[in-house]
């Protein structure tokens, strides 16, 4: 990859749906408040935390594929609570749709998902007559330990964690890699723990799972939580042999983090025992802008000092 092969691939990932969408979130916040951009809430009770989580599904997978819709509801919710160190524990969800046929398949997508995960489904709602279909969800999670996505340190090695046996398949922009329905629920939450044993030991500073805006979007949204900046080599981040490097930057895996730590080995230690692909990719720089390298090429992917992911301003 030569220096206008990176600028390609640079302005591919900057354009990137899963990316770009992330930008409406400003004029909810601007009336909301800023919030701390996390993968999840949490607050206290007595010597626990609680983690919650929420998420809807994309209208158009609805749409396509009502049943992976359904797992996905609880796929999603429960890698945002998991990559802040908590256990998931319960579910709640919503359903709207005016086919029987659509609220049928997500019901029963959603059902896989809560065996796989071992989550109990503490409240439900249906809409049944609507003029659209859709999915939302929450979970919730208890932790000892928190892992932030606002705790990135300069300094910091960034690793990323991802299950790479799995298959890669692409619905319009949105591209997934599926490393879980294959498996039992005994080896998905045998890699989840990876992250809470993480939390626990106190061997990262932050964290975040890798989601809809990809690898790149997510660092993105882990470096303007941290309000920090990074450099990172793509050639080093785990990766399928058969996917494309552009494919897999975009790529939401069924389990995958990235993760801000200033103990390296000790965590792709526990990450590698947990089965699941660990490198390190790079580092948290100080500054606010995020570079990526390939083949000895580098280029500038955002500068945050300019630039938001969340589309509020940008802090100074």
């Amino acid at each position: 990859m030569v220096a206008h092969q990176i600028a390609d691939l640079i302005k591919k990932l900057r354009d990137f749906k899963g990316l770009t969408r992330k930008f409406a979130l400003g004029e909810i916040l601007s009336i909301l408040g800023e919030m701390t951009y996390d993968d999840a809430g949490f607050f206290d009770v007595g010597d626990f935390k609680v983690v919650v989580s929420c998420d809807g599904i994309v209208e158009s997978l609805v749409k396509s594929d009502p049943l992976l819709a359904g797992y996905f509801s609880v796929l999603v919710n429960v890698n945002d609570v998991v990559a802040k160190g908590a256990r998931p524990i319960g579910f709640v969800n919503i359903i709207s749709s005016s086919s029987s046929e659509v609220r049928r398949k997500v019901a029963e997508g959603m059902q896989d998902g809560l065996r796989k995960y071992g989550l109990k489904l503490l409240k439900g709602h249906t809409h049944p007559d609507t003029s659209y279909d859709s999915v939302d969800a929450a979970a919730v999670g208890i932790a000892r330990n928190v892992l932030p996505s606002t705790a990135a340190k300069a300094g910091d090695s960034l690793i990323i964690a991802v299950d790479l046996d799995g298959k890669f398949s692409s619905k319009g922009w949105l591209k997934t890699f599926d490393s879980t329905t294959m498996k039992s629920s005994q080896e998905v939450l045998e890699r989840l723990n990876s992250m809470i044993e993480l939390a626990e030991e106190g061997l990262a500073h932050a964290a975040r799972d890798i989601s809809g805006p990809g690898i790149t979007g997510t660092l993105a949204m882990l470096c303007e939580s941290s309000q920090i900046g990074a450099r990172v080599d793509l050639g080093s981040i785990p990766k399928p042999v058969d996917v494309e490097l552009e494919d897999w930057l975009t790529t939401y895996p069924g389990i995958g983090f990235i993760i801000s730590t200033n103990r390296p080995l000790e965590c792709m230690q526990v990450l590698r025992s947990h089965k699941l692909a660990a490198a390190t990719v790079g580092e948290i720089a100080a500054g606010k802008e995020i570079w990526l390298s390939y083949n000895e090429q580098h280029a500038l992917f955002l500068d945050l000092k300019r630039e938001s992911i969340f589309g509020v301003k940008p802090h100074s």
